[in-house]
């Protein structure tokens, strides 16, 4: 096929790419991306599935007016309405539910759903607890209790209900629920109101709290919301949030300026770099075109893929021009200093190399497919398919697009010329280049026994430290409960995680009464599994002397026997129906309990939270002998899985080596050829770790995946080197090449490597860690490849190069 039916070809692709990353591009933040997804499958599920249950889409919003709680609640009940009515009238609903507080209509519909089945919520443990409750002595005590009860304020309610509930079984289910709804809460007007006087307002998100597209105009809804209640009761009104998506939202604004900004600059960097030593902005618009083919396909495919990118990937990716140009620079240079030659020869002389550059690369990153981390995963696909977008795009298009005839300018013939003399120099001191090496030598030895690894996945993301204390305000303000601290009930269907769940809270009230644990919050507080409720019912119906024992105790305390006439009915009732899920949603208690409860797979789990942990290994102990029950301490169990995934990222980047390896020994068939290629990029890589640990920069996930970059720009250098100092013929014979090819092919690693540093290494003054890890290690890396790459060649074969046998 021709250069011309080529570009055509390549452009309709490559736009068909561009329509189809507008119409479906999708980003996320997720940080569940970066969980192990098979190491520990329960662990990884449980972290994957709470990063992105309604634990994380819940939002919480305090509204303070200076202690004066009347214009607090005043200002929840108006922030509330206004943002209903935004939400409703938009074309995207987000809101799932919403709540301030508890209305008439809620008590109502709590009595409906609860008091026909007030003796199915007796005890918690009615083995232990209830025999002892339904003793002679112990319905005395009842009887008393209800005669106090009638004494108070709250009478009038409580005779309502005395025939039918005098053991006060309802009203026990009742401070149980208030508990678990209220926290550090009390009801004011029927609002939530905190121990300050705050109002406070809760919702959830319909779509995970990552996903930013959604989650922005969620925020415009809360601040035009709020707006309006300021002008409505003053500018002194404040509003203070809990929300995982705004860290999301921060997050991808903070990735999306560093990118912007360092693309501005780096560009500008390159663009300069090509007027003055090229002479061609034709050459530096030319040389752009690869990147964008490279990204673009990678985008196209993992969008094909997956269905979204990661924001990090994207990052990383768009990075890639510290690989994917050096491909047209180095075709470029070359072209420009044999200006004897068609654009034809030259491509057929540096096509080798170019081939087996991007081969090496691309097989060094695919290593990383077989890791357990999908984030990691979608970085390893996005690089490898990138890669090979950018090559193709250098091979088939930019030679119909180079002009034919061109010669270098001054400032390029003057750099060509330098670093000619500079080879030879080299080349006269051989024996004194052994010091290169020897010192990269004694740094890996003095700093990667210093090496540390940093396994908490918060090392990867930077949060604004405004938001993080407004975050904790409010944490402080609403919820004792410990963060990041859970019980998990896991089974099959909701019955067996009910069950599990109703001995965790078992063993969890023994733990508060031991002082080990100050409090713990669970679905327990609303829903027991029809088991127990039916064992609390049978205590009761099942004892044919309660009822007399009953009457007895409370005559004796001076009640009539025919006022509880409806309560001897319910004893005398059979089974009724247990409550379930399905229940509670019904009633309008879906958005307080669907926080305790998420999937796993195809398991139910249910979360219990915990407040002020004691022994976090002992409590872990204490439910050992439970299957489906765990102990998730997230930041000790990620750090865990983290520290296992580390190890296995370590031992498929080595398999990815060795096949680099392998695929250089097949190319050049001479091991002295093949260790000057791969050398210099184990040596840089190596360096590069050790001066991060001399620097005291504890390595983390980001870093690792830059080493590969750095051994994948490091064997490019060296095979780029190796092809132009000889090129593997027929029958295993090795034909010289002129040493001022060689010259040429450093001046291009230069330029490569300036434009590397351009783009990478601007990156290290990004405020996000993820992207600073990517910058600091790739720019120093590639600056010690470009110091080892020759050095490894003159050592190792010299530069006169002579045709002899493999």
């Amino acid at each position: 096929m021709s250069p011309k039916r080529q570009l055509s070809l390549g452009i309709v692709v490559w736009i068909a790419m561009a329509i189809f990353c507008g119409c479906r591009f999708e980003m996320t933040h997720s940080i569940a991306e970066f969980v192990d997804a098979q190491g520990d499958s329960t662990v990884a599920g449980l972290s994957r599935g709470l990063a992105d249950s309604e634990l994380t889409r819940s939002v919480v919003l305090v509204v303070s007016a200076g202690g004066d709680s009347k214009r607090a609640v005043a200002g929840g009940l108006r922030l509330e309405r206004y943002l209903r009515e935004a939400d409703d009238a938009s074309e995207a609903p987000e809101i799932a539910w919403m709540r301030g507080g508890w209305d008439s209509g809620k008590e109502r519909s709590l009595y409906d759903l609860y008091f026909p089945h007030r003796l199915h919520f007796l005890s918690g443990d009615p083995e232990r607890e209830l025999r002892g409750e339904i003793s002679t002595q112990a319905l005395r005590r009842a009887a008393r209790e209800l005669h106090r009860q009638l004494s108070l304020p709250t009478a009038p309610l409580v005779k309502r209900v005395a025939g039918a509930d005098p053991l006060l079984a309802y009203k026990r289910q009742l401070t149980r629920l208030q508990a678990a709804q209220q926290g550090k809460m009390h009801i004011e007007a029927g609002r939530f109101v905190t121990a300050q006087g705050d109002a406070v307002v809760f919702l959830a998100s319909r779509h995970s709290a990552f996903d930013t597209v959604l989650q922005v105009p969620l925020q415009h809804r809360i601040e035009a919301a709020f707006a309006l209640v300021r002008t409505e009761l003053g500018a002194d009104i404040q509003l203070r949030q809990s929300s995982v998506g705004r860290f999301a939202i921060d997050a991808e604004s903070r990735i999306r300026g560093d990118i912007t900004r360092i693309s501005v600059v780096s560009t500008l960097g390159i663009v300069l770099l090509f007027v003055v030593v090229l002479r061609s902005v034709r050459l530096m618009f030319l040389s752009m075109l690869p990147l964008l083919c490279g990204v673009l396909t990678a985008t196209t495919v993992l969008l094909l893929v997956f269905g979204r990118i990661h924001g990090l990937t994207l990052a990383f990716g768009s990075s890639l021009i510290g690989v994917c140009i050096d491909y047209p620079i180095h075709l470029f240079n070359h072209r420009l200093l044999t200006p004897g030659s068609s654009v034809e020869e030259t491509l057929r002389r540096v096509r080798p190399g170019l081939l087996l550059g991007a081969g090496t690369t691309v097989a060094g990153f695919a290593g990383l497919a077989w890791t357990s981390f999908p984030g990691i995963r979608e970085i390893a696909l996005f690089a490898s398919t990138g890669v090979a977008g950018a090559l193709l795009s250098t091979l088939l298009l930019l030679p119909a697009l180079m002009p034919e005839h061109s010669r270098p300018g001054a400032v390029h013939r003057w750099l060509a010329e330098r670093v000619h003399a500079a080879l030879q120099s080299l080349e006269r001191r051989r024996r004194w280049l052994i010091v290169i090496p020897m010192v990269s030598s004694i740094v890996c030895l003095a700093g990667l026994s210093q090496l540390q690894f940093v396994d908490d996945i918060s090392a990867l993301a930077a949060r604004d430290p405004t938001l993080l204390a407004e975050e904790d305000e409010v944490r402080a303000l609403v919820s004792r409960m410990d963060s990041g601290r859970m019980i998990l009930a896991i089974a099959d269907d909701e019955e067996q995680a009910l069950r599990l769940n109703d001995e965790v809270a078992r063993r969890l009230s023994r733990l508060v009464e031991d002082k080990s644990l100050i409090a713990f919050r669970s679905v327990h507080d609303f829903l027991w599994s029809e088991e127990l409720q039916s064992k609390n019912r049978g205590v009761i119906v099942a004892d044919p002397t309660f009822f007399g024992r009953f009457v007895t105790a409370f005559e004796e305390e001076g009640f009539r026997a025919q006022a509880f006439g409806e309560f001897e009915q319910e004893i005398q009732r059979g089974a009724a129906d247990p409550l379930r899920f399905k229940d509670l949603e019904g009633a309008g208690l879906g958005p307080l309990v669907s926080s305790f409860r998420t999937t796993i797979g195809e398991k139910v789990a249910l979360v219990t939270t915990l407040q002020g942990v004691a022994d976090s290994a002992t409590l872990g102990s204490s439910f050992e002998d439970l299957p489906g029950v765990v102990y998730f301490d997230q930041k000790a169990l990620m750090m865990g899985i983290y520290a296992r995934s580390r190890q296995q990222s370590l031992e498929l980047m080595g398999l990815g080596l060795l096949c680099v390896f392998a695929m250089l020994m097949i190319r050049y068939r001479r091991l002295r050829v093949a260790v000057a290629a791969f050398v210099p990029a184990l040596l840089a890589a190596g360096t590069t770790a050790a001066i991060l640990a001399l620097l005291g920069t504890p390595i983390n996930l980001m870093h690792l995946v830059s080493l590969l970059l750095v051994l994948s720009m490091g064997v490019d250098y060296g095979v780029f080197l190796a092809e132009s100092h000889e090129r593997p013929g027929r029958l295993g014979r090795v034909h010289s090449v002129h040493p001022d090819s060689v010259s040429a092919t450093v001046l291009s690693l230069v330029l490569a490597c300036t434009s590397t540093v351009l783009a990478f290494g601007l990156l290290a003054m990004s405020s996000n860690p993820a992207l600073r890890a990517i910058g600091l290690t790739t720019g120093i890396g590639v600056l010690i490849s470009l110091c080892i790459a020759p050095t490894a060649l003159i050592l190792f074969d010299g530069l006169g190069g002579t045709a002899e046998d493999a």
